[in-house]
């Protein structure tokens, strides 16, 4: 059964976003005739449900009918000779290529989407990711020419056979006609439907660009103030999922580390939905690093939090080059990051096994995951939930204690302090956070756990981060306490 997009984004979305998702599948039971259709639309709308993140996809081209969205517009139109041709490559990647002639008072070559509105805004950015040939092209902005017959453009610069990823903030396109440029007016991007790459570099001769993805990257998320580097590979010719992305202060040394884990119940999500979290904590003076890692079925939970000790490791070794202090390290995550969080955090192995002990983890703060101790999780959660649980940890109870992170609690081990964040109204949540905060406690470990009022577990995920937020407002706390 294939499911409307619209119906998967309208219906089943918001119910994800809302925080009837838990850990796997925090669904409401209170019904039991809702169980069966809702875990349809679940998996039906698995693939269509879109993702809360900073950046948000305006093209990309995994499907090579994404070619019918463009068209080449070439100086032909004003008696020129330029070839300028696109196509979607191999690699899905979109190529933008040809030939670039100044004859007949020519001089340009461009590809164009076909118009819809693209929903930018004042303050966003587009972010552009490019491998190309050293040459210099424009990215131009179109609105309809009842608004304006002016197009706004923003040039950058390419490096030869490198893939950049390039951040073109609104407030620097400048409107131009013809080749004259306007920078008095005032450009609204509200208005634009149309999105084109233009090669005007008065250099006759081939050229080639290659176009991964074209994103907008909103306001609040672009800041002079944070450097930026993502997609670094924490394992030498790892798998693509073994990348992360870290935010860093502009200037200053010796700043604590957080590492974030992202949730999406152990088989999805992406080190990109970290929403005002590095913001805030640039804000603050950390270095924020948000981590990718592999899903079930491709590989073990084990292995996953082996991903989590790898970064942490890629972190440690690399502290000083984003201004970080490497003896000041904090591991967070939310629902399945949670868990992987509190497992790399508890069981020694993981880390020992990169060369680090638990001891060099200052603190660790898991955001409402009920994953701490699998086995009584399973118990409870009834056959359906239950059976999700046990695909991923495994049907044995040996398997599933291995782990839960409440059985490697023990005293002596060099355990981090833990600050347990969950959602007050989450039974489930509830019962296991407490429980493990009891057990830290009695291993002499210094453990805080705060249920969160008001908080769903899509909230308190979004908001953490957020000015006047009272989760965040006890994260900075224990952080500065644990200092």
């Amino acid at each position: 059964m294939v499911w409307p997009i619209g119906f998967c984004r309208g219906f089943v979305a918001p119910r994800l976003r809302n925080g009837i998702l838990g850990d796997l599948n925090e669904f409401s039971f209170t019904r039991i005739k809702n169980m069966i259709l809702r875990m349809m639309l679940l998996i039906a709308c698995l693939g269509g449900v879109s993702v809360i993140a900073e950046d948000r996809i305006l093209f990309n081209f995994d499907d090579a009918d994404a070619a019918e969205g463009w068209q080449a517009v070439n100086d032909g139109v004003m008696g020129g000779r330029s070839d300028g041709r696109f196509e979607i490559n191999d690699d899905r990647n979109f190529e933008f290529f040809g030939t670039l002639s100044l004859e007949n008072n020519g001089g340009f070559a461009s590809v164009r989407s076909r118009g819809s509105n693209l929903g930018l805004k004042n303050g966003d950015s587009i972010v552009i990711r490019v491998r190309g040939d050293g040459r210099e092209y424009n990215l131009r902005l179109y609105v309809p020419r009842r608004v304006s017959r002016n197009s706004y453009q923003q040039p950058f610069k390419t490096k030869r056979d490198e893939w950049i990823e390039v951040v073109l903030p609104m407030d620097k396109f400048v409107a131009t006609w013809r080749g004259r440029v306007f920078p008095n007016e005032t450009f609204v991007p509200d208005n634009v439907t149309v999105l084109g790459i233009q090669l005007s570099d008065k250099q006759a001769g081939p050229f080639k660009l290659e176009v991964e993805w074209i994103k907008v990257r909103k306001a609040s998320t672009v800041s002079e103030a944070i450097n930026v580097r993502r997609d670094v590979a924490y394992v030498e010719n790892g798998h693509e999922r073994q990348k992360l992305d870290v935010y860093a202060p502009p200037e200053g040394d010796d700043h604590p580390i957080v590492f974030w884990i992202h949730g999406g119940g152990w088989r999805k999500g992406d080190k990109a939905g970290v929403q005002s979290k590095p913001k805030a904590f640039i804000e603050k003076g950390f270095v924020f690093i948000s981590v990718n890692y592999r899903f079930v079925p491709d590989v073990t939970v084990k292995q996953m939090t082996s991903d989590i000790a790898k970064a942490i490791k890629w972190g440690y070794d690399h502290a000083e080059d984003y201004g970080g202090d490497r003896e000041s390290l904090f591991v967070a995550g939310h629902s399945a990051g949670a868990h992987l969080a509190a497992l790399v955090c508890t069981d020694e192995r993981y880390l020992e096994a990169e060369g680090l002990s638990l001891s060099k983890i200052t603190g660790c703060i898991p955001v409402d995951t009920a994953a701490y101790d699998v086995v009584s999780q399973i118990k409870s959660a009834g056959p359906l939930r239950g059976g999700l649980y046990t695909t991923v940890f495994g049907k044995s109870e040996a398997s599933q204690n291995d782990l839960s992170p409440i059985a490697h609690v023990a005293e002596g081990k060099g355990i981090p302090a833990f600050l347990i964040l969950h959602v007050a109204s989450r039974a489930d949540s509830t019962a296991r956070s407490q429980a493990f905060a009891d057990a830290l406690r009695k291993a002499v470990v210094n453990a805080n756990s705060l249920a969160a009022e008001g908080k769903n577990h899509g909230t308190i995920n979004r908001e953490l981060g957020l000015p006047g937020d009272p989760p965040t407002k006890a994260l900075f706390e224990f952080i500065n306490g644990a200092l």
